[in-house]
C-alpha cells in the first residue's frame, strides 16, 4: 500500500505526459468486430503479430512444449514482432509476463471490459505508457467476479488469431514439427 501511494506521483505524471494511451476508447472497430480498449492502438498496423496459444495441461511434454513456444515467440518480439494473446492458460501468462520484462510489444484480449476511470495495473501501467501494450475487451465491464466460460476462452483464442499474421504462427508450427519429429 505503501509503495502504491509513493508511485502515485509517477504515474500521474505518466498519464498526463500520455493521456492517448490511457484513454478508454470503448468502440475500436477490428475488422467486424468492436471492442474496448486501452493502450497503443497502432500496434494492431503492425506488420508482424503472433499468436500465443498453449495448451493447459501439464505433463511434462506440454511443459517443454510451452518452454519451446516460449523461446520462439520472446526470440520473435526481440525481432520485432507483436505478441497477441488472451492470456488464459499458465503458459500464455508465463509469455505475456516475459515479454512485458523484456519490454516487448502485446497485445492483450481481456474477459472483461474496462470501467470508466481505469488504470492499468503495475506492469502493464509502464508497458502501456511506453507504448508496448494494448489491451482490447469485446464484452461490456461488469464489476462482478466471474469464471471465465469456455466459449469465452475459444471466442477470446478465436479473435486473437485473427488479429496475428497466420504466416508466422504457420512457421512457428512448422519448425515444432521438425523439432517434435527428431528433425532439430
Amino acid at each position: 500500500m505503501f509503495r502504491y501511494i509513493a508511485d502515485n506521483p509517477r504515474r500521474l505524471a505518466m498519464k498526463r505526459d500520455n493521456p492517448q494511451l490511457f484513454r478508454v476508447v470503448n468502440s475500436l472497430k477490428v475488422g467486424d468486430r468492436t471492442f474496448s480498449a486501452i493502450g497503443n492502438q497502432w500496434l494492431l498496423e503492425h506488420p508482424i503479430r503472433l499468436q500465443v496459444r498453449c495448451h493447459n495441461n501439464k505433463t511434462p511434454e506440454n511443459l517443454r512444449l510451452i518452454a519451446l513456444q516460449k523461446e520462439y515467440f520472446l526470440a520473435r518480439g526481440r525481432e520485432g514482432g507483436v505478441l497477441v494473446s488472451p492470456c488464459i492458460s499458465a503458459g500464455e501468462k508465463e509469455i505475456a509476463r516475459a515479454a512485458l520484462e523484456e519490454k516487448l510489444p502485446l497485445i492483450v484480449l481481456l474477459e472483461n471490459g474496462f470501467p470508466p476511470l481505469y488504470k492499468p495495473p503495475g506492469q502493464y501501467f509502464d508497458a502501456c505508457c511506453e507504448g508496448r501494450l494494448l489491451m482490447l475487451a469485446p464484452w461490456a465491464y461488469h464489476h462482478e467476479r466471474r469464471t471465465i466460460s469456455r466459449e469465452q476462452c475459444q471466442a477470446l483464442n478465436s479473435m486473437s488469431a485473427a488479429l496475428s499474421n497466420e504466416a508466422w504462427t504457420t512457421a512457428f508450427e512448422q519448425e515444432l514439427l521438425g523439432y517434435t519429429s527428431g528433425e532439430e
